[in-house]
C-alpha cells in the first residue's frame, strides 16, 4: 500500500531504504535488489562490452585485416567475452553463497559453544555504533537472551551478510550476459563502420549515453561521470595504438 511521503518520493520507508542501499551496493559492483540497480548493471556491462569491441576494432584498424574478417572476429570474440564474464559472475556469486553459508554455520557453533565470548563481541559491535551504558547493556542482554536473535544479529553486524539479498548465481550471471548482449547489439554496428574515425565518434556518443544513465541512477554529476569515462576510454585506445605502432 502506497503512502504519501514527500521525503521518500511517494515510496514507503521500507522501499526508500531498499533503494538507497541498492544504490550504494551497485556502485561498488555488488548484486542489485531493485529495478534501478538492474538497469545500472545492464548499462555497466553493455559499456564494458562496447569498449572491449572497440579495442578489437582498433587492432583491426592498425593491422591488415579485411572488413569481413573484422566482423567475424568482433562477433566471435564478443560472444566469447560475454559468456566468460557471465559465467565468472555466476561463479563468484556461488562462491559468495558457499562462503556465507559456511560462516553462518560457524557463527552458530560459536554461539552454542562460547556464548559469553559472543556477548563480548556484541558489546563491542554496539559500542562502536555509539551506544552507551545503560542502554548498551540492556541491548546486549536482550539480544543474548534469544539465541536465534543473537545469531541473526551477529550474521548482520559481524559478518555483514544480508540473507534476504543473497546474490543468486543464475540471476547475477544472467544479468551480466544480458548486459553484454545489449552492448554487442548496440556497439557492433557502430564499431564496424568502414571509417575508424566515425566508428570512434559513434562509439563515444553511445559511451556518453550509457555513462550518463549510470550517473543519473546513482544521483551523481553526469558531466563529471561522462568526462572521466570518455577520458579513460580515449587514453586506453591511445595506449593500444602507441604500443602497436612503436613496439
Amino acid at each position: 500500500m502506497k503512502t504519501d511521503y514527500d521525503h521518500f518520493k511517494n515510496a514507503t520507508p521500507e522501499e526508500h531504504l531498499k533503494t538507497v542501499k541498492d544504490r550504494y551496493r551497485v556502485c561498488v559492483g555488488e548484486p542489485h535488489t531493485t529495478i534501478q540497480g538492474f538497469i545500472y548493471h545492464l548499462a555497466s556491462d553493455a559499456l564494458s562490452t562496447g569498449v572491449f569491441l572497440f579495442f578489437i576494432r582498433t587492432l583491426a584498424f592498425l593491422l591488415p585485416i579485411s572488413q569481413g574478417t573484422q566482423a567475424e572476429l568482433l562477433f566471435s570474440l564478443g560472444l566469447g567475452w560475454i559468456f566468460y564474464r557471465g559465467c565468472l559472475k555466476a561463479k563468484k556469486a556461488w562462491s559468495y553463497m558457499e562462503l556465507s553459508h559456511r560462516f553462518m554455520l560457524q557463527e552458530k557453533e560459536e554461539i552454542e559453544q562460547h556464548p559469553e565470548q559472543e556477548r563480548l563481541e556484541l558489546h563491542v559491535i554496539f559500542k562502536n555504533h555509539g551506544f552507551k551504558s545503560p542502554l548498551l547493556e540492556e541491548m546486549v542482554d536482550y539480544i543474548s537472551s534469544d539465541s536465534t536473535l543473537l545469531l541473526d544479529t551477529m550474521i548482520r553486524e559481524e559478518l555483514h551478510i544480508s540473507k534476504e539479498s543473497f546474490p543468486h548465481p543464475l540471476k547475477q550471471g544472467g544479468t551480466r550476459m544480458l548486459g553484454g548482449l545489449i552492448g554487442l547489439i548496440l556497439f557492433l554496428p557502430l564499431v564496424l563502420c568502414s571509417s575508424y574515425t566515425v566508428a570512434g565518434v559513434l562509439s563515444g556518443v553511445l559511451i556518453t549515453i550509457l555513462s550518463a544513465t549510470k550517473a543519473k541512477i546513482l544521483g551523481n554529476d553526469v558531466i563529471t561521470e561522462v568526462v572521466w569515462v570518455l577520458g579513460i576510454f580515449i587514453t586506453s585506445i591511445s595506449i593500444v595504438c602507441t604500443c602497436v605502432k612503436f613496439l
